[in-house]
């Protein structure tokens, strides 16, 4: 139940019920609607904006095309990728999302939580290679982490369909026992290599049922850590622009940044990867 009776936006919060939260933990994912209003976005739009043309600089590796190698020029990016942006530009700290994003997690999976990491994608028009591979999101991340419980907010800044290429998930699959393989896109055989590319991909099984997730513009998919999920590329004439923010228990976060993992793309990885354990 809800600590307020009024559900949705209250402030810095925003209200689920009971049975979003049972969906959640029954299925891996939510979408929520109208979590943010169009006078909030505008608040951190053109900050989003900047990156996203590519006006930040000293980024590094933290601005590549997700859906293709580090050395591809900006004019031929796909999958705008921008990570960490909160680093780069401060004042993005604590803005409505952040808080917002905050309110949801302590519902989902408890109060000691914290801010992990935050990201911008944006898939260009017509770029049907602006594709998200297959991926559960602990297969990038460290093991022996105190717990991998994670609330993964999705805001969408523009209408999110099939046409432009909206997320796609296998539910259930977050309550699979075994992570699936994963292998790197672009890289090596090696699974620790990155240095071509940080995508990382796994397969699907005959018997995934995918489903597609539209979301409306200041509206927000929410999705756990262990769910297969990816997108299709951008047949529209639209773009799709992304904001991410994901919350995991402090005592998580402290342990990460302890040994050195940031989700830094600029990262040197020298922890051992769940991954590992799959070779």
């Amino acid at each position: 139940m809800a600590e307020t009776e009024t559900l949705g936006i209250d402030g810095d919060n925003y209200w689920l019920s009971e049975e979003q939260i049972a969906t959640y933990h029954r299925k891996g994912y939510i979408v929520l609607e109208e979590v943010i209003t169009e006078p909030e976005i505008a608040t951190f739009e053109s900050v989003y904006q900047a990156f996203i043309a590519g006006e930040v600089p000293g980024m590094g590796r933290d601005f590549c095309d997700m859906s293709g190698p580090y050395d591809r020029s900006f004019e031929d990016f796909q999958l705008v990728n921008a990570v960490l942006p909160r680093k780069y530009r401060p004042e993005l700290v604590g803005n409505i999302y952040e808080r917002r994003a905050e309110s949801i997690g302590r519902q989902l999976i408890g109060d000691q939580i914290t801010l992990d990491y935050d990201q911008f994608l944006a898939k260009r028009p017509k770029k049907g290679g602006a594709k998200f591979a297959w991926h559960q999101d602990l297969g990038y991340w460290p093991t022996g982490t105190p717990d991998t419980v994670t609330t993964t907010c999705s805001l969408a800044l523009d209408d999110a369909d099939e046409d432009n290429g909206c997320l796609q998930v296998v539910p259930g699959s977050h309550l699979e026992t075994d992570l699936r393989p994963h292998r790197p896109m672009l890289s090596s055989d090696d699974v620790d290599n990155r240095e071509d590319s940080h995508v990382l991909t796994a397969e699907l099984k005959p018997e995934d049922q995918v489903v597609f997730l539209p979301v409306k513009r200041g509206s927000i998919s929410v999705h756990n850590e262990r769910i297969v999920h990816g997108s299709g590329g951008n047949q529209s004439e639209r773009w799709r622009r992304t904001y991410i923010v994901a919350h995991r228990s402090k005592q998580t976060v402290d342990f990460e940044r302890e040994i050195g993992f940031t989700h830094s793309h600029n990262d040197k990885i020298s922890w051992s990867t769940h991954l590992e354990s799959l070779k």
